[in-house]
């Protein structure tokens, strides 16, 4: 095995990994957790999770799918606040959300497998993205995943203070002792 399919195959692993402990840290979350914000202008955990599932949707597997088969057309330009304004569903249940999720990781997965390294590797610059590759594609999936793991993990922290002492703890602000000091 090549040392490049060796980092190709460990980053899927990481990838699925990763995606794997979004939805270990989502199950059992209710529904008033699911929208919990520490402040109006932060994320809950139903957008952090909805907002994941549509950038696989609409930029990393249309990414994928036009740095792999021939002819197909390059994605759109993404803005997170069209996302939020046109197509979040904040009554979507966390499990469909979820489910779509899985569903389009396991396509990409399937796709960056059957990969050469050549395919792998190949350097695009055709494109309104900027230069890429599909190594690039896989890595920006990967961190982007695991940057909303870690506000997700954030929330639930919150949360998970909140239950055991609901009188104590600030939920969203100072957890731990007096304020101030």
């Amino acid at each position: 095995m090549s040392e490049t399919a060796q980092y190709r195959a460990e980053l899927l692993a990481r990838l699925r990994n990763a995606t794997d402990d979004l939805a270990w840290a989502v199950r059992g979350v209710t529904e008033a957790g699911a929208r919990y914000k520490p402040s109006p202008e932060e994320w809950s955990i139903h957008e952090h999770l909805s907002h994941v599932r549509d950038m696989e949707e609409h930029v990393y597997l249309p990414l994928l799918r036009w740095a792999t088969v021939p002819d197909m057309l390059e994605p759109k330009e993404y803005s997170r606040h069209a996302w939020h304004q046109q197509r979040y569903r904040p009554d979507e249940p966390l499990r469909s959300i979820l489910d779509d999720l899985l569903r389009m990781r396991d396509e990409e997965l399937t796709i960056f497998r059957q990969l050469t390294d050549y395919d792998w590797t190949r350097y695009r610059t055709d494109t309104r993205w900027g230069p890429l590759t599909c190594q690039w594609i896989a890595e920006v999936m990967y961190r982007h995943t695991l940057d909303h793991l870690q506000c997700i993990m954030g929330l639930l922290q919150d949360l998970h203070l909140a239950a055991l002492a609901p009188g104590s703890a600030v939920v969203g602000g100072y957890i731990g002792g007096e304020e101030g000091r």
